[in-house]
Formats: structure tokens, C-alpha cells, sequence
């Protein structure tokens, strides 16, 4: 006995929506003049965007970095991983390092101040950016205008004021404002299947942004490099030295013992044998000890040629290049579909709120 009320009301609720419906579209179609001026306009801006849009030259640059650090770690995770263990993997680069790296001020501040010819002219890289986006330079007065500025070295640390601010607004177009990172000029990204890493680079000409891609990287793959086998450099640079300085000291005593038996031939007495065992006595500890320096410098040789990561460059991008564009169809459908979108809302919006009044005055 009580379905049949329910079933009535869900009947009519039903029904006054699909009425309430039709007369929403019988008033789009009343006021279709507010529905075309919606589509004009935002078919005018979308319009006004394809005539103004820049291309721009996509270049992208591919590269892996060696997964094997080598050492005992990775020995111990190979011996593991053929026991099955799937969740042991050899020690692996930090990738998100690699990416952190790719913004670092360091490494753009090398790629900025290389030096390339674009154009027929030889310049920093820095300068060729500033020409191509006519970056101004900072104000000389309180409250005057910007003035044309280029890099004329690139001492980092002598740097003025001036010269620290365009360097700065460079690195920002770079890697791109933090509310609007899409705007970045370079961006660097890996695969996390593949472990391939990509920088990518979009600027509005073909030579800069085949220039700037080669350089990123140069600049990245050195830069992370020399950070990689920092330690284990060291070590070898004061291994080498001393081994360098024991073999001087060992030739200066080998000499002195030639000179002393030299001038002591058919030598009678005792206090010259003292002489010549005291220096062959040197000889001999120093001997020794050069082997053990020796053996110790090949020890850190081993050690820094296995810690040095082998980065390969897989695909560089090459000339010419296809620009990116954009569809005036699609740029004509857009605004369509966002104008009518945005007319339709008005005058919906317009007829709820009349109803509203006309129940409030009642």
C-alpha cells in the first residue's frame, strides 16, 4: 500500500526535472543573442591567441646513467639477487639527485656562461638568451627605465649588484617561476621502468635550444661526475703525492750511496762501513715503503676508476627541428564550446534568479 505513493512521488520529481530541464533550453533559445555574443567573444580570444601564439623549437636529449657503483655493496646485492631475493637491486644513482642537479644554480651558471656561436656570433650562451627574449637590464635610477645589458665575463664571484639580478632573472626563465613551472625553458625527467633519463628544452629559436640542450647536459653529466668521485679524488691526489715525494727521497739516497762508494774505493775503515750501511739501510726501508705506497696508489686508482659513473648519451637532438604549432580549428572549437559553456550558465543563471525574486514578492 505505501509503494504506490513513492513510486508516484519519485514520478513526479522526475517529471518536474525534466520540465524544469526543457524550460532552461527553451530560455537558452530565448536569449540566444546573450549565447552568441559568449561564442563571439571567446572565439575572438581564442582567435587572438592562434595570431599571436610563437612557436616554439622542442629539443630533446636522452641519456642513462650506470646503475652499478660497484664495491663490495654491489657484489653483496649480485650474490643476492641470484637467490630470487626480486626486492635486492644493484646500488643505483640517485635520480632524483640528477633532477635536483639539473636546476642547481651551479650547474645552469656553467651552461649560461659557455661560450657558442649562434648566428654567425661568438657570445655566452647567457647574452644569446637576453637578445632572443629582449630581457632588459635593472633600472641605474630609482624609478627609471630598463636599460640594455649583456655579460661581458664571467668571474661569478666579481659580480656586482646588476650584474647578479640578470643572472638571476635567467635562472628563473630557466627552470620557470614556482607558480608556473610549465614556463621553464628546460626540464629534466627520467623513466622509472627504463631509468632513462631526458632534458628537454623549448625556446623560440632552433639554434638556441639545440645549443642549450647540448650544453645542459655537458655541464650536468661534469658536474655530477666530479661530485661523484669528489672523495675518492682526494684520496688519490694525496696517495699519488706522497708516493711521488717517497720516490724522491729514495732516488736521493740511492744517489748519495752510487757518490759514497764512489769516492770511497778499497775503503779500510770501519766508520766508512758504518756510512754505507746506514744508507743502504735507508734504501731498503725506503724501498719498502714506496712498494706500500705504490701498492696503495693502485688501491685508489681501482677505487676511483670503479666509483666514476658512466653516463651515455643515447639521442641528441638534431637540426632541423620540428617546431611546435598550434590548431586554428581546434583553437576555433575551443571557443565554441567554452563560449556557449559560459552563455548558457548566464542566462541559467539569470532565469534561476528571477525565479528566486518572483517568489519573494509573492
Amino acid at each position: 500500500m505505501e509503494e504506490t505513493p513513492k513510486t508516484y512521488n519519485e514520478e513526479i520529481s522526475l517529471r518536474d526535472l525534466i520540465l524544469k530541464g526543457r524550460s532552461f533550453i527553451q530560455e537558452i533559445v530565448r536569449h540566444w543573442r546573450i549565447l552568441a555574443l559568449c561564442i563571439v567573444l571567446a572565439v575572438g580570444f581564442q582567435v587572438y591567441k592562434y595570431i599571436t601564439f610563437e612557436p616554439v623549437y622542442p629539443a630533446k636529449i636522452t641519456f642513462s646513467v650506470d646503475e652499478d657503483e660497484g664495491g663490495s655493496n654491489a657484489g653483496l646485492t649480485g650474490i643476492l639477487g641470484q637467490f630470487g631475493l626480486g626486492s635486492v637491486r644493484p646500488s643505483r644513482y640517485n635520480l632524483d639527485k640528477i633532477m635536483a642537479l639539473s636546476k642547481s644554480r651551479r650547474v645552469i651558471e656553467h651552461t649560461l656562461f659557455s661560450k657558442l656561436s649562434i648566428d654567425g656570433k661568438d657570445d655566452f650562451l647567457a647574452n644569446h638568451l637576453i637578445r632572443e627574449y629582449k630581457v632588459m637590464g635593472p633600472a641605474t635610477t630609482p624609478g627609471g627605465k630598463p636599460t640594455d645589458f649583456f655579460f661581458t665575463h664571467d668571474s661569478l664571484t666579481a659580480f656586482n649588484r646588476t650584474e647578479n639580478e640578470m643572472l638571476m632573472t635567467l635562472y628563473g626563465m630557466i627552470i620557470g617561476p614556482p607558480e608556473h613551472p610549465e614556463k621553464a625553458l628546460v626540464t629534466a625527467d627520467y623513466n622509472e621502468d627504463t631509468n632513462i633519463m631526458s632534458i628537454d628544452v623549448s625556446t623560440s629559436d632552433e639554434a638556441l635550444s639545440l645549443a642549450l640542450a647540448h650544453r645542459m647536459f655537458e655541464s650536468l653529466s661534469r658536474y655530477y661526475v666530479n661530485k661523484a668521485i669528489e672523495k675518492q679524488l682526494k684520496t688519490y691526489n694525496v696517495v699519488s703525492a706522497k708516493k711521488d715525494s717517497v720516490l724522491t727521497v729514495l732516488k736521493s739516497t740511492e744517489y748519495q750511496l752510487a757518490n759514497f762508494k764512489d769516492t770511497h774505493r778499497g775503503l779500510l775503515m770501519r766508520t766508512d762501513q758504518v756510512s754505507e750501511l746506514r744508507l743502504t739501510r735507508e734504501i731498503t726501508a725506503l724501498a719498502a715503503m714506496y712498494a706500500e705506497v705504490l701498492k696503495n696508489t693502485e688501491v685508489a686508482d681501482f677505487s676511483l676508476k670503479n666509483k666514476l659513473p658512466f653516463i651515455q648519451l643515447i639521442d641528441a637532438p638534431l637540426s632541423p627541428i620540428q617546431p611546435t604549432q598550434i590548431s586554428l580549428l581546434r583553437k576555433l572549437l575551443m571557443g565554441i564550446i567554452i563560449g556557449g559553456f559560459i552563455g548558457s550558465a548566464l542566462v541559467v543563471c539569470r532565469r534561476i534568479w528571477l525565479d528566486i525574486m518572483a517568489d519573494h514578492s509573492h
